[in-house]
Order: structure tokens, then sequence, then C-alpha cells
């Protein structure tokens, strides 16, 4: 099958030279999720990540997954996210994080005075999340079928999540199951704390 891009449709062989990982490695895609040769150009592979993936992984809940169960940037350093009460990093092991409060919160938490964090489930940046979310579903199609996926009923898609350009609202519906997050973290459910979100926090030097 001739090289041709997914998204921008370009045919000029000269564009395909780098391998694509469907789920990006900065949410723990490795060699078992890369997009099959010659379905997405180098030009839009750049794009997608040094801009709209970037965004989309900076915000929750993406940015919040990443640091909970350690995943490292691509560049393997130790993920982390900022909220109103602090900042979260990365551990390094499954469900070990280090906590570094606001100035206002740190001699409360020091004292302990303050046993939970709330995290607001607000996405910073719906826009790049969702185009995040169609390129993975557009690639996904396009890894089970390479015929399919240059349908024209995926024009519209392609088109949104690389220009950003659309004709009426897209939308996602956001569903949260706290009961399997905790037994992921922790081994036990939301009755178990009756209904608070607990996770290890853990304070460490850097260097």
């Amino acid at each position: 099958m001739n090289p041709k891009c997914v998204f921008c449709l370009t045919t000029d062989t000269s564009l395909f030279n780098t391998k694509e990982h469907i789920i990006p490695e900065s949410l723990g895609g490795g060699d078992w999720a890369i997009l099959p040769d010659g379905l997405l150009c180098d030009s839009c592979q750049n794009k997608f990540g040094s801009s709209i993936e970037q965004q989309a992984l900076a915000t929750y809940p993406l940015s919040m997954f990443r640091t909970f169960f350690s995943i490292p940037t691509k560049k393997r350093k130790a993920p982390w996210f900022e909220f109103w009460e602090g900042k979260l990093e990365a551990g390094g092991i499954f469900g070990l994080l280090a906590y570094h409060p606001h100035k206002h919160l740190e001699d409360a938490t020091l004292l302990g005075k303050k046993h939970q964090m709330r995290i607001p489930a607000v996405v910073t940046k719906p826009d790049m999340l969702l185009r995040t979310l169609l390129k993975i579903g557009l690639e996904l199609i396009a890894a089970d079928d390479p015929i399919k996926v240059f349908e024209t009923r995926f024009d519209v898609t392609r088109k949104y999540a690389l220009t950003g350009q659309k004709n009426f609202s897209w939308s996602f519906i956001q569903i949260e199951d706290v009961d399997e997050l905790n037994q992921y973290l922790k081994g036990m459910t939301q009755n178990d704390f009756d209904k608070n979100f607990y996770a290890d926090i853990n304070e460490f030097e850097n260097g």
C-alpha cells in the first residue's frame, strides 16, 4: 500500500520517515502502540506532538493519570501537575506521590493538620484534549483498516483534529469511576474511607 497521511492526505513518499505511537509514549504507549508505516506524515506527527498532544497531556485528566501511574515523559523525567493546593509529582513508584503544597498550606501540612487533598476535575484545555482523543481514535481505525480510515465520513474528524477548524460544536463526556481508581492506587474502594480519596503522600529531596 502506498503511503498516505490519515490527516493531511499527502502521498509524498519523502515525508514518511518517523514512527508514530497511537497511544503517546507519555501515556505509556510502547512498541505495541506503533502505527503501521505510511499512515502519518512527518509534518502532522510534529504538529500533534509539539503542540496539540503536549497541551492535552498537561491538562486534567491526563496530567493526573500520568502522575498517579508514574509514567515518565519522553525525556524520562517524572511527571507532575499543579492544582490550586500545590503540586503533585510522581515518586517513581506506582501510587507514590510527592506533595509540594503552596505556601499558605505548607505549615498546616507539615504540622499534620491537613490530611486530604481536593483535586478539581476541571479540563483546562478541552479543545486540545478532544483533538488528541480524536487523533488516537482515527489512528486506531487506520491500524485496523487502512482503507476505511480514508472514507469521507471521517473528513470532518481529521480536519478538526489537525487544524482545530470546525463547523459545529464537538463535545465529550467525562465519566470517572472513583472506586476503580482507588483500587488501582490503594487496593481499596471509596467506601473504605468514607467516600474520600486518599493516596500515599511522601516528601523527598530533589537531587
